[in-house]
């Protein structure tokens, strides 16, 4: 189950990061923690009812696209990354849901010892320093290792919906957060934001 109590809400406030943008609804992160003392009950309110409805608010759906240039030549669009900033109130309510189920998935023993990224206490730094670890083990013995590296480009745009709510849905969850998380998925909207201005000619 999941439990938007009014200390979950505020505490998920209190660690805001209030130097990020904010998303289509022009909402601060810093006003956000500013008046967090305010707003942890009427957010919970619109999380436990946003959950039971297993629906989002319009401006939830919305992603505003950034173009964050990284390095070389600024002319070459291939050198520039999409970044997608979204409504940080509805970051707060994925963060509670997303600790929920980790949590849930940890006790029942779903993550394999390889896991590694996105979990707490799982770095993949510290992937990196067991097969290191390994690998010199084996060398110091006399073996040979060879290593091939795979990189999967933009593997998250690339997750069939469908097969992960089937595949969440195998796991157990409850219906009512599957319900959720099938209409935070569907249905999205996407404006790019360049020089002030949003596609279609609009004013940001």
């Amino acid at each position: 189950m999941i439990n938007f109590d009014e200390g979950t809400v505020l505490d998920k406030l209190s660690h805001l990061k209030i130097t990020k943008s904010s998303g289509p609804d022009n909402i601060h992160p810093r006003i956000l923690y500013e008046t967090r003392f305010e707003l942890a009950h009427p957010l919970k309110i619109l999380y436990e009812t946003s959950y039971k409805l297993g629906c989002l608010p319009l401006d939830w759906r919305t992603g505003n696209i950034v173009a964050i240039f990284k390095n070389g030549n600024k002319c070459d669009l291939s050198n520039y990354r999409p970044v997608s900033l979204t409504c940080v109130i509805c970051k707060v309510m994925e963060s509670i849901i997303r600790d929920v189920i980790t949590e849930y998935f940890l006790l029942n023993g779903f993550f394999g010892n390889k896991q590694y990224g996105f979990i707490k206490g799982r770095l993949t730094v510290l992937q990196l320093l067991k097969l290191i670890d390994e690998w010199t083990d084996f060398l110091d013995s006399g073996g040979q290792i060879d290593v091939i590296y795979t990189y999967f480009t933009k593997a998250f745009d690339k997750v069939p919906h469908q097969r992960l709510l089937a595949k969440l849905k195998s796991y157990g969850l409850a219906h009512q957060l599957l319900k959720w998380i099938h209409d935070f998925l569907c249905n999205r909207k996407q404006c790019v934001i360049v020089n002030g201005l949003l596609s279609g000619g609009l004013q940001y």
